[in-house]
């Protein structure tokens, strides 16, 4: 039992060890970048569905 939980730990660590970390892949302005992009598609992707999808009332 202890070997197999050896062999799941080192599993862990190896994909903690490749996933890179916030500051590898951002900088500060690169991040605020992201973000101000990220928000304007959310609200263009919610308003293009808004045109498309209608909700209507439940009658009981």
């Amino acid at each position: 039992m202890v070997r197999k939980h050896k062999g799941t730990l080192a599993v862990i660590e190896k994909i903690y060890q490749d996933i890179p970390a916030f500051s590898d892949i951002f900088t500060e302005e690169s991040f605020y970048m992201f973000a101000f992009c990220f928000v304007c598609a959310t609200i263009l992707v919610a308003f293009i569905l808004s045109r498309f999808i209608t909700i209507k009332p439940v009658d009981f």
